[in-house]
């Protein structure tokens, strides 16, 4: 997926609670659910348009007010693991003792460096030995080790067939230097960029940020997608209305742009 710089690391706002996300009211179109904080669902069928972006509009300035929140407190849970990681293994751990770390804090990966960069551990094994430059997705996380940077997280990347997001974070391992990175699977970054709109808006939306589909209830429209894939135009989003083909169905659909965010509400036609 293409990115413009992350937001993630470019956050310079402190915590804040992240129930500010559980505000968040479901869409009172067709298939919506009802919110934690008591929405209901019209259950009508009935969704017009208007209805799709009168409920789009209000779940994208629910998500503005909680996504700094949200993205400071995902990103701390990263930087806490790879803490928790460094601080229970080292060159001297056995192979059994990192792979008990690894999986306590449910880690798909664990590399940590001694201070020039060199891998002293690998979950799963096969790195010890190489610069952290020598293996390419790890490679940016030897700023940590040069002292550039505390710590650092990549964007996570989208797993299609789980659903889910791959989260790489490292951070500074204590005095000695060298930096510890983990690797793990975690769905809840939908909620951090938007994805999760589509849900709490109910059937038939979609949901992209810099012309890629991050979230769609919209059957044959998946995530990771482009504009141009789904076949929309960038002049339909400003559009009252236009047609939207998905699989074998037409609907006809409206969009909500604020920010980077746009969610376009469709009917079937």
């Amino acid at each position: 997926m293409a990115k413009k710089k992350s937001l993630l690391t470019i956050l310079s706002i402190g915590a804040a609670s992240l129930m500010l996300l559980a505000s968040l009211t479901a869409c009172g179109g067709s298939g919506g659910a009802s919110s934690s904080s008591g929405g209901s669902d019209s259950g009508s069928g009935d969704s017009t348009i208007e209805d799709g972006k009168a409920s789009a509009q209000k779940n994208i300035s629910a998500y503005e007010k909680g996504k700094s929140a949200a993205m400071f407190s995902f990103a701390d849970t990263a930087y806490k693991k790879a803490q928790d990681a460094g601080g229970r293994v080292s060159k001297d751990s056995s192979e059994e003792d990192v792979e008990k770390a690894a999986k306590d804090l449910g880690l798909e990966r664990l590399t940590v460096t001694d201070e020039s960069g060199e891998i002293v551990v690998s979950y799963p094994k096969g790195d010890e030995g190489k610069h952290i430059k020598e293996i390419s997705e790890l490679a940016i996380f030897n700023k940590v080790v040069k002292g550039i940077s505390d710590k650092y997280m990549k964007d996570p990347e989208y797993n299609a067939e789980e659903k889910t997001y791959s989260v790489l974070a490292g951070v500074r391992k204590g005095d000695e230097g060298g930096v510890v990175v983990v690797g793990y699977n975690d769905a809840g970054y939908a909620a951090v960029i938007g994805g999760d709109i589509a849900e709490k808006c109910g059937d038939n939306t979609v949901v992209l940020t810099e012309d890629r589909v991050i979230g769609s209830t919209l059957k044959g429209i998946e995530i990771g997608s482009t504009l141009e894939e789904i076949g929309v135009k960038k002049d339909d989003l400003t559009k009252d209305s236009f047609t939207l083909k998905a699989g074998d169905k037409s609907y006809t659909a409206a969009a909500v742009t604020k920010g980077d965010l746009t969610v376009i509400a469709a009917v079937p036609a």
